[in-house]
């Protein structure tokens, strides 16, 4: 694809969220298989049937939300490869909370194997530990001062956080339920257009995250790491990062600290790159991406190879 390959990018990997049963059919042939070929090495790793669990919604040993993890982690470092072997190059990567280990094993920071193992290392230190019902939602139609006047104001600091600033009208909370709850109801009633439940395990990206953190904190200090073969801007202070002590670091604040997701895309368009490709199958983080006022090109998995059809149909 002569067009991307003198170009620069910025990369975006997803978090959670996302559910790819309906998606299976963007895949080809030799994505297939390399999907079998991961899923194999998953039944290994954690004993988990990803693909019946994608083709056919077959349970497993694990709850859903972790279920789709593993799938955004697979088939995003799938996508990833088919984007590379079309010649569409990043410069640079920037990852939304747990997008970080998916472009960590792209970059080759860490194996895929290491990558599987870090997100179960998530999802266990967070079930071992007693903790109130943590819960995470989006605020759609209300600025970041505004949903934190609201918070203030109904006395909930001690129970609702701002985990990110997705653009200037779309806002994630994260801590306990009842708050969470509570602050849903207060911001509908106080004009925002929509406001979402996020399928998270527990209260990523705020200080409820820190309990129980030191057994995930001791993972990621004896894991395997080496420099990324991309930079990566960091989400938290927007330093651009690719050396393995500091990836660690990265991914040790990567549950607790608010993320600035904003800023870090208003800074991303500010190298120079012409535009920023989503890696996955769908457009979950272009939709409120794009947004942002930045001038810059956004292109999903989907708009890439439907150009590249155009362009051999005119050949």
């Amino acid at each position: 694809m002569k067009q991307f390959m003198d170009e620069k990018y910025v990369f975006l990997f997803q978090g959670v969220g996302t559910e790819y049963q309906r998606l299976m059919h963007l895949l080809d042939n030799d994505q297939i298989e390399l999907l079998k070929h991961y899923c194999s090495i998953i039944n290994e790793e954690l004993g988990m049937d990803l693909w019946n669990y994608l083709h056919y919604g077959t349970v497993t040993k694990y709850n859903r939300a972790f279920n789709n993890c593993i799938a955004i982690y697979t088939i995003d470092t799938i996508v990833y490869r088919r984007l590379i072997e079309s010649d569409i190059k990043p410069s640079m990567f920037l990852a939304y909370s747990m997008g970080l280990i998916t472009a960590l094993a792209c970059g080759k920071a860490i194996s895929f194997e290491a990558g599987l193992r870090t997100i179960i290392n998530v999802y266990d230190y967070s079930q071992n530990i007693i903790r109130k019902e943590e819960a995470m939602a989006i605020i759609v139609g209300l600025s970041c001062e505004e949903v934190v006047k609201l918070i203030k104001q109904n006395e909930l600091e001690g129970t609702v956080e701002i985990a990110s600033e997705n653009n200037e009208s779309c806002i994630v909370i994260s801590g306990h339920r009842i708050g969470i709850d509570q602050m849903m109801n207060i911001a509908s009633k106080e004009g925002a257009l929509k406001v979402l439940d996020i399928n998270a395990p527990f209260a990523f990206h705020s200080h409820y995250a820190m309990k129980g953190i030191n057994k995930h904190i001791e993972f990621i200090a004896k894991l395997k790491m080496a420099n990324s073969e991309v930079p990566i801007m960091s989400v938290y202070n927007q330093n651009i990062i690719r050396f393995s002590d500091e990836l660690k670091k990265e991914l040790m604040q990567n549950l607790s600290a608010r993320m600035y997701w904003k800023s870090s895309i208003e800074k991303a368009a500010s190298t120079g790159i012409a535009g920023f490709v989503e890696v996955s199958l769908g457009d979950s983080i272009t939709k409120f991406s794009k947004l942002i006022n930045t001038n810059c090109d956004f292109l999903t998995y989907n708009k890439i190879f439907k150009m590249k059809t155009q362009i051999k149909e005119l050949s």
